[in-house]
């Protein structure tokens, strides 16, 4: 999720636990230990071009590192409050960094960037395509919880309550994301059949932004890759944009070069292979994420050329596509396809 919402998300659980024993000091330190993790997208300023890849979502959202860090994070605040003359619980506080840093990875592990819970000991990315990174009915049911944890913060049994009530329900924001993700395949799968083709091609479904309802299709044949939208909340006819998969490369070796692999891993397979033959360049893009227009097969990739056997014969680059400009209009022509 973005930065924001996992500062709400990290003051929530401290209102929740610890604001009866800390007080409002609960809601700023709960928002600063739930944005620590994401410290680690500095690795962005690395000239290696997979740094972000190989260790955003990396060890910083390891499920251990919570429980490590946590309680050090938690001694150095109770300390630095002790000299100003509180006598807070230290237990308070170790306890508030670890439950406020540990639901940050949770959080990302329910999106489609994938999480490493188990990073250094495995770089396995896990991932549930259950919500956008960025989504208001998250984000803004939890701030409305912070909000009468702050102005009202003398009434401690509705604070603790708006908090638990808040998580209660954006959890089950989540699980009921994951069952759109599940319905919008089963709505691809039945209109795939209709047309009398094979039901058990891949197909892979998506959130888009702002809201749950919307997804995005991805479907993979032999042949080609297929890309198209639908609304779980008012299914219609689906439209496809195409891309023939290349049949005239000289091999596939270069699918094998360890920095290719790279890009692979961090797509957990889910990518399209461009071949421009006059030129030999190899175009490899992300599939899981991306918009209708230039980038409807991937919002970014990877680009180097060939040798006449099929192996990498080049540095790689990245490559960006273009989404335009989110502008209202656009926000609300996005939820005029999701709600007709």
């Amino acid at each position: 999720m973005d930065l924001i919402t996992q500062g709400i998300l990290g003051a929530a659980v401290s209102q929740a636990g610890f604001q009866k024993t800390l007080g409002r000091r609960a809601l700023a330190w709960g928002a600063i230990a739930g944005m620590i993790p994401d410290m680690d997208v500095f690795v962005r300023l690395s000239s290696n071009p997979f740094a972000e890849m190989l260790y955003h979502r990396g060890i910083t959202h390891s499920l251990w590192f919570g429980p490590v860090l946590g309680p050090i994070f938690g001694y150095l605040v109770w300390k630095w409050y002790q000299r100003k003359g509180f006598s807070d619980p230290l237990s308070s506080w170790i306890g508030l960094m670890i439950w406020a840093l540990i639901t940050h990875p949770l959080l990302d592990v329910f999106t489609i960037y994938g999480t490493q819970l188990l990073a250094p000991f495995s770089n396995h990315r896990f991932t549930i395509p259950a919500i956008a990174i960025v989504d208001p009915v998250y984000s803004l049911t939890l701030l409305a919880a912070i909000c009468v944890g702050y102005f009202f913060h003398k009434r401690q049994t509705l604070v603790t309550i708006s908090a638990s009530i808040a998580l209660t329900l954006t959890s089950a924001y989540l699980f009921f994301g994951l069952a759109q993700n599940e319905k919008a395949e089963k709505l691809c799968r039945t209109a795939i059949q209709a047309t009398g083709e094979n039901p058990l091609i891949s197909i892979k479904a998506y959130p888009t932004m702002f809201q749950l309802f919307l997804r995005r299709l991805v479907v993979e044949d032999p042949d080609k890759i297929r890309v198209g939208f639908v609304s779980t909340w008012s299914p219609r006819q689906i439209l496809w944009e195409t891309l023939e998969k290349p049949k005239n490369l000289p091999s596939f070796d270069f699918l094998n070069d360890p920095e290719v692999e790279i890009f692979k891993w961090f797509t957990s397979g889910q990518y399209a292979i461009i071949y421009e033959p006059l030129s030999h360049q190899i175009t490899i893009n992300d599939t899981r994420f991306g918009f209708r227009g230039p980038s409807a097969f991937g919002l970014w990739g990877i680009r180097f050329q060939i040798d006449q056997q099929g192996n990498k014969a080049g540095p790689i680059e990245r490559v960006k596509y273009p989404i335009g400009t989110i502008t209202g209009r656009s926000i609300i022509k996005l939820f005029q396809e999701t709600f007709d």
